[in-house]
């Protein structure tokens, strides 16, 4: 009786020590306790097959596919080579849940038992195994040690998961408000505490600011030394930003170049000056030359500056005035910055009301057509023109070219527009060839914008018009910007022998405004140099730009080039070039860009009066 009410209570203590935690390391840990201690054991091991926290398991076990999970003492040694051999043999060979066996190397006896579905524990006593009575007794004490070693680790497995949905929560909440490359805040979020400090600035009557940020040259330095060091010089510029603000200001990218720092509320008397001062900290961190990787780069920054809030404030206004004014102090030079006012609005409403018309024109392009400005040569004779866009939108404070172009560029609509463009010119092309066209005539010209010929598809649509107008390619002049050519040397030289592989001749125009770059004149197949008519305004040969006319001519001439002057206006201007060996002329004082029914009786006509002194 006293042996039968040991056993029950060994039984009823194991029982109770069973999932007092839900952890199972823990669990395990207490469970073994309890079992040194009642049931005589030099140490205690449990191997499981079960990859804690990665997967449970719902097939039966074998030995040779567990390892240990938890032993008491800790420093319990490994199951011997032969120890494992045997129960791995036992186990397989036998439905018992328990075997025995004496490990000669330890002098210990081992008991095994397996618990269904998580892995196996051994029983390890110095003196001589325990009765069999004993041992079935212990049975099902372990099959119930079995269920809650399933239930902690389904239960790990759920905290886990748990975890790894708050991790992943918690990175997708920061990737959705921060920049990848620098992971600074992005324009998300920034608009969020914008919105957030306006409101607030309005209720306690104070003021911030918001600074929007260009980088001068950046694009030359992803041209020039690739992406990576471009890369590296946005982060190192990042950093640089950071340790400018402080408490309650932000730091932004927005995209490529663009960075923004909100400056918190301040006082209505102190604002100016704190933005002065971040401003001064700005242009000083700039001043010296940073490093991206093993490259010293001179990068200075253009700023504009909104101070908020004002009369019909709101995060997406206060945005467009800083870039507006950004822009201004681009004009001013490097590392300049500009405080937005009233007449940067006024251009802000034009620049919108201009893209919103010029996205309507372009789904029918009905309100485009083409003005040729004809060209003379010294005979008189009409020896071709430039086709120039008109648009005949109803709004006429957006109708000039010097206006909507530049937004089509910017916004990407140039690139349906020039190709509306050459296709047009080309088709007025064709009707002059079906008409027949003088001796004396050269070509039409077709002015071809930065963001179209840097297209990688570009050569391709050109080749396209050709073959759809069936034009003769020899009559057809592309005019491209020094801008636009520089951009990519290889690419650019690439493009161009291929346009020339074509027939179609090249012209760089309003030479000597840009980058006037003696290498790419020899090193680009170019047909001819267009003189910029700002260098002909009320010239004389002892006006300030006649050097720079006469060495234009000279490099032209010597490079065998053809020459235009553009922009001819006065009978002063025409005698100067006629005087310094100028052959080609276009400009108001001939005639004003014309319709084409207009422009094609130029050609038709007979030739002028020869030009003279």
């Amino acid at each position: 009786m006293k042996n039968t009410l040991q056993l029950i209570s060994i039984q009823h203590e194991l029982g109770m020590a069973i999932g007092l935690d839900l952890r199972i390391k823990p669990m395990l840990s207490h469970f073994a306790k309890v079992c040194i201690k009642r049931l005589g054991l030099s140490s205690i091991s449990f191997y499981s097959a079960a990859e804690i926290h990665s997967s449970a398991i719902n097939e039966q076990v074998y030995l040779q596919d567990c390892s240990p999970l938890v032993s008491l003492p800790a420093n319990t040694p490994e199951l011997s080579v032969a120890a494992q051999k045997y129960f791995s043999t036992a186990f397989m060979s036998t439905p018992d849940s328990f075997a025995r066996y004496f490990d000669q190397e330890i002098d210990e006896y081992i008991i095994c038992y397996r618990l269904e579905y998580f892995g196996f524990v051994f029983l390890h006593r110095k003196q001589d195994a325990s009765e069999t009575n004993i041992l079935n007794l212990l049975s099902p004490i372990f099959k119930r040690l079995a269920i809650s070693c399933q239930a902690s680790v389904e239960h790990e497995l759920l905290l886990e998961e748990m975890r790894a949905r708050e991790r992943a929560e918690t990175l997708i909440r920061f990737q959705l408000y921060h920049d990848e490359l620098t992971q600074l805040p992005n324009r998300r979020m920034l608009m969020e505490r914008l919105e957030q400090e306006i409101a607030y600035c309005q209720q306690h009557n104070q003021q911030g600011a918001l600074l929007f940020i260009d980088l001068d040259r950046f694009k030359s330095v992803n041209d020039t030394l690739g992406h990576v060091v471009g890369d590296l010089l946005l982060q190192r510029v990042a950093g640089i930003l950071k340790s400018i603000v402080f408490g309650r200001d932000l730091v932004s990218r927005l995209s490529g170049d663009e960075f923004v720092l909100l400056l918190g509320s301040y006082h209505y008397d102190t604002i100016e000056v704190c933005v002065n001062q971040v401003l001064d900290k700005i242009r000083a961190a700039f001043s010296a030359p940073l490093y991206a990787g093993d490259h010293l780069l001179n990068i200075t920054p253009s700023i504009g500056v909104q101070i908020f809030p004002m009369p019909g404030c709101d995060a997406q206004r206060v945005m467009r005035n800083a870039d507006a004014a950004m822009y201004i102090a681009k004009s001013q030079g490097p590392n300049s910055a500009a405080f937005f006012d009233q007449s940067m609005a006024n251009d802000i409403e034009l620049r919108l009301l201009a893209e919103q018309e010029l996205q309507k024109s372009v789904k029918t392009m009905e309100d485009f057509s083409l003005h040729y400005q004809p060209q003379y040569s010294l005979s008189g004779e009409c020896i071709g023109g430039e086709a120039l866009l008109r648009w005949a939108t109803p709004i006429e404070s957006i109708r000039s070219p010097a206006i909507f172009i530049p937004i089509a560029e910017k916004t990407g609509l140039m690139l349906d527009i020039g190709e509306w463009v050459l296709t047009q010119a080309c088709q007025h092309l064709k009707m002059l060839e079906t008409r027949g066209l003088p001796e004396s005539f050269q070509q039409i010209a077709v002015n071809v914008s930065a963001i179209q010929f840097n297209h990688p598809e570009f050569v391709e649509k050109l080749l396209a018009i050709i073959q759809k107008t069936q034009i003769n390619p020899q009559y057809l002049e592309l005019e491209l910007t020094e801008s636009s050519i520089i951009k990519n040397l290889t690419d650019t030289v690439h493009k161009m022998k291929r346009i020339r592989q074509l027939g179609i001749k090249i012209a760089i125009d309003d030479f000597g405004t840009g980058y006037s770059s003696l290498a790419y004149l020899t090193q680009f197949p170019i047909c001819t140099l267009k003189i910029d008519q700002s260098f002909l305004r009320n010239i004389t040969p002892l006006s300030h730009n006649s050097p720079i006319v006469e060495t234009i001519m000279w490099l032209g001439k010597k490079l065998g080039l053809r020459l235009i002057a553009e922009g001819v206006e006065t009978n002063q201007e025409l005698n100067y070039l006629i005087g310094k060996g100028c052959l080609y002329f276009q400009g108001f004082y001939f005639n004003r860009p014309l319709p084409f029914e207009q422009f094609k009786e130029q050609i038709k006509d007979a030739p002028k009066n020869s030009l003279s002194i």
